[in-house]
Formats: C-alpha cells, structure tokens, sequence
C-alpha cells in the first residue's frame, strides 16, 4: 500500500512526562522457557502457520494449536517481528478463522450530512488506489458490483438507482469494497483488503457512522509515516469524535463464532485490537461524549481533548514514547514508534499503551449494558467485557 494522504501532517514529539521512572521491566524467560517456547516456533510462510518443533514428523506438520500459536506469537513480539504474522492465518488447514492485519476504526456524528458522505466516498477511493487494484468487490445494501477502478466505485454508490439515496439524509447508506481472490474456496474467509462504511441517516436509531479499513502489517515497515498520514487524514476528513488503530485478528465477521475461538489471544495479548463498530455504535447508540479503549493510535476531538484534561496536560502526561499529530478539530496519540501487543503472561502491558490509556481514562466508556466481545460459552462474557476494557490499567 503507498501513501494515500492529501496532506503533510507535523509530528510533535510530547514532552517527557515530568518525574517518569524509567523502570525495569519484568524479568525476562529463562532458558528453558525460552527453549520450550522454541521448540514449539511457528514458521510463517506460504500465507499459512506451520508449527516447525524438532520432534513434529510431516504427518503433524500444520496443526497448531492456541497454545502453540500464543507461543509463537509472544516470541515474535519480544523480538519485534509481528510483521511475520502479515501472512499468516490460522487454522492452517480448512476454514480460515482469522489473519492478521493493522485495522483502524472511526466513529463520527452527521454521516447524513453530504460533506461526510463526500469524505468517506474520497477516503474509500484512495484506499483503492493505495492497495494498488487488489480491491476487485463493492456491496451495496446486499448488491454486489465487480468493479475495476476507484472511479467505479464512485459511480456505483451515487449515480443511477443509488444517487437519490447518497444525497438524501432521510435515507441511510452503508457499502464495502474488499479483495475477492478468483480461487477463494469459501466466500466467509477473511481478507486483508477490505473497508466498509455506515453512513445512517438523521433519524436511524443504530448509532452514528462508522468506517473501518485493514492494513497489511508490512506496511508499518515500507512506509510508517503513511500509515500514520492515512489515519489522521481520515479523522480530520470524517470530524471523528473517536478513532482507533492497531494491530488486530481480521475475521470475516464478528459475529461468527471466530472471535470466541481467538479468546485466549485476548486475554494474554492486551494490544490487541478488539473493532467490532457495528456493536459499539448499538451500544453508545448516538453518544459522542465517549471512547471505547486506546491503541497503538487513539483519536479525540477537541470537545474529548478539553475533558481529558486539554492539550498541554496532553504532552506532559503522554510520555516520552507517546507522540501527538495535532489535526483540525482534534489529536491523534501514537503509543510508540510501532505497534506492540505486550503479555500478560510475562507481565508485560506497553507503557506507552498505558500513559494514554491514563490520560483518557475520564472519557472512557464504562457503562457496559451487553457483552462487547465473543467469548467461548462457558465464560461470563459481561465479566470479561468490563476486564477488557480496563486491561491497560495499573494495578
């Protein structure tokens, strides 16, 4: 994916946080720990996991379990190459239950307005154009459209049968575009190109807009600044109240039973990006007072911003591994250079995650009425949604 920004965004490096500790960390595995985990070592390649242990014969080779693949991954976060999982889907073998991906989520008010129309229309444009034509599907209310370019999909979402409905703002308006792959076996498999958008009308009752698009991780080695420049764009383009970025398991759906099968992923790997819009939005249904959780890139708006505390609170509080990409209307938090997932299981919760999560405590949604994440049957999914949200904390 290249760059598909409009517009050069100043990176303001925060001050460091006045009295910060640069505190050791928890310790770090032993020998044996690390040997066991080894052993057990996915080897990524070939879009698929395979275990790659000394003692596995080829007979074996493709069944990973949860608990190999927690392994694997926390290997690959201590050394700092989550990029491996770019490729990567689990199960190896069948029905595809999820990949991996950077994901980022926008949440807006006036998706009936046609300016916002225009921006998401513009937004999901240069998507297409940044994923060099791997984008080859738009639905519509249900329809789907091949489509070749990104004026087509313009001219699928506001001429013909559809153009009353994109100006009307009586008339609510959602679409996709994604990668439909000529050898996909299975319509329910995942895909990492792929944005979708809900556009409601003034009086729909499901909660305000909402935009969600996937990144390939690589992206976070061949051009970071874009990555960043893309997100912030959209915010200030969509007049977020609240956006969020990270790196997350991409599902066909969240109401499948895959986010369920992921659960252990949750719980041990905090970084982890949880986007489920549709299910916030019903939640919060037409607030725009408050934010879900923070990531590796958190939006406010200035309205949040002042709340948490204002702008100069903001660069003494974040820290000095947080940067703030001050926008028109409000500011983007980056939690570090790149994105992290931390473990649970070793004690470690990013810092930088931390301080933001801080800061924006104050605007934190904490009024759960239903569970936000899946979870297996035998797990109170209310509990688990409350610790969620909290898992930045300090204890």
């Amino acid at each position: 994916m290249g760059p598909w920004r409009k517009h050069t965004v100043t990176i303001q490096r925060s001050r460091v946080w006045a009295g910060a500790s640069t505190a050791v960390g928890p310790a770090r595995p032993t020998d044996q720990e690390r040997a066991s985990e080894t052993a057990n070592m996915a080897v990524f390649a070939g879009g698929r996991v395979y275990r790659a242990g000394p003692f596995l014969s080829d007979k074996d080779r493709g069944m990973l379990t949860i608990a190999e693949l927690m392994a694997s991954i926390a290997i690959l976060e201590e050394r700092g190459e989550l990029n491996q999982l770019d490729e990567s889907a689990y199960p190896p073998e069948g029905a595809i239950n999820w990949l991996y991906g950077l994901t980022a989520g926008f949440y807006f008010n006036n998706a009936h307005k046609l300016e916002i129309r225009e921006a998401a229309l513009e937004l999901a444009e240069r998507y297409y154009d940044a994923v060099e034509g791997r984008i080859n599907l738009l639905s519509r209310d249900g329809r789907g459209k091949q489509i070749m370019s990104a004026e087509d999909i313009r001219r699928f979402l506001t001429e013909g049968l559809y153009a009353e409905k994109y100006l009307q703002n009586m008339e609510t308006m959602s679409f996709y575009i994604r990668h439909m792959p000529q050898d996909l076996l299975r319509t329910t498999d995942p895909v990492h190109e792929y944005l979708t958008c809900l556009l409601p009308s003034e009086k729909y009752h499901g909660g305000g807009g909402n935009l969600m698009y996937q990144t390939r991780l690589a992206e976070l080695d061949r051009n970071p600044a874009g990555v960043i420049g893309a997100f912030v764009d959209a915010c200030q383009a969509l007049n977020v109240f609240y956006a969020v970025s990270g790196i997350a398991l991409l599902f066909y759906s969240y109401t499948s039973g895959a986010p369920a099968r992921a659960y252990p992923l949750y719980r041990r790997f905090p970084g982890f990006l949880y986007e489920d819009g549709v299910n916030f939005g019903l939640e919060i249904t037409r607030r725009t007072d408050v934010i879900r959780d923070v990531n590796w890139l958190t939006a406010v708006n200035d309205e949040l911003l002042e709340r948490a505390g204002g702008i100069e609170k903001a660069h003494v509080i974040a820290g000095g591994e947080v940067l703030l990409h001050p926008y028109k209307g409000g500011v983007v938090f980056q939690a570090g250079e790149r994105p992290h997932l931390g473990d649970i299981n070793k004690g470690k919760i990013p810092e930088a995650y931390r301080a933001v999560d801080e800061f924006l405590r104050e605007v934190s949604y904490e009024e759960w009425e239903y569970p936000y994440l899946g979870v297996p049957d035998d797990v109170d999914a209310m509990a688990f949604t409350e610790e969620w949200s909290r898992r930045f904390e300090r204890e």
